[in-house]
């Protein structure tokens, strides 16, 4: 019965990664996993859609790390036996490890760094943007001597700018990605946004995959926006392969 919701699980890889990476995200797949569909909503436990996830991924599911998310600047490094908390984005230099970002219409932003080797998941929204998440969480590479120009970033399905609307508090916080619809509501480009950011820390544009994915539109994902208290959570994942050896330049780096 796993190896056929194994084989049933839809999951859409980044191309920007090498092969020594494992990453992506959970599809909904309504018709597969009726009626809501797949779904990761309680990190604390390991759920059936945990250990479904654990062994499509090939991984005991204690290796998949997740977060209680809050939308905010907070990063934390992670190994094996680290609990669950309170943050926003993790780091691990840990290869095997597979850290894990729930989703339904904020962005998953997933770095790899091949030397020193880490990575990053953090997790997006606007709350979290606007607080630093994205400059926090690259930063923290940087600190560690990871050079900009060989980062790699994937930024997943999420709200896009096309059906994204906010009112102005919110858009002031963007003036650089928010593009007024009226005299009260504006659309927001949370993509655009990031990749800006991660493009003013040093990244190159080249290195940094856009999703199209448009969760409002798309039934194929999870949108809280959309669906309201029914919406799911998907779920962005990135890991590196276990072959890969750890820098003695990273060891002895976690802030936690």
């Amino acid at each position: 019965m796993l190896k056929a919701l194994v084989a049933a699980l839809p999951i859409e890889p980044p191309t920007i990664f090498p092969d020594s990476v494992i990453a992506g995200i959970t599809l909904r797949a309504v018709e597969r996993f009726p009626p809501r569909g797949f779904s990761l909503e309680d990190p604390t436990t390991p759920t059936p859609a945990a250990h479904l996830l654990a062994a499509t991924l090939g991984v005991p599911w204690e290796r998949l790390k997740f977060q209680h998310q809050v939308h905010s600047a907070l990063v934390r490094w992670v190994h094996l036996q680290s609990p669950i908390e309170t943050s926003d984005g993790m780091i691990t230099d840990q290869p095997g490890l597979i850290l894990c970002v729930r989703v339904a219409d904020c962005c998953a932003v997933l770095l790899f760094c091949p030397e020193p080797p880490v990575i990053a998941a953090l997790h997006a929204g606007w709350r979290g943007i606007a607080a630093g998440i994205v400059e926090t969480g690259l930063g923290e590479l940087l600190r560690i001597g990871c050079p900009p120009e060989r980062i790699l970033a994937y930024l997943s399905p999420c709200a896009s700018a096309e059906r994204y609307v906010v009112r102005a508090d919110v858009a002031q916080l963007f003036p650089q990605s928010a593009f007024p619809v009226d005299g009260q509501f504006y659309r927001l480009d949370l993509r655009g946004d990031i990749r800006r950011r991660l493009c003013a820390l040093g990244l190159r544009e080249t290195n940094i995959e856009l999703s199209r994915g448009c969760t409002l539109s798309d039934p194929r994902y999870h949108s809280f926006r959309r669906d309201g208290n029914a919406a799911g959570r998907m779920v962005a994942f990135i890991g590196m392969h276990p072959l890969i050896r750890k820098s003695s330049t990273v060891s002895g780096s976690r802030m936690g």
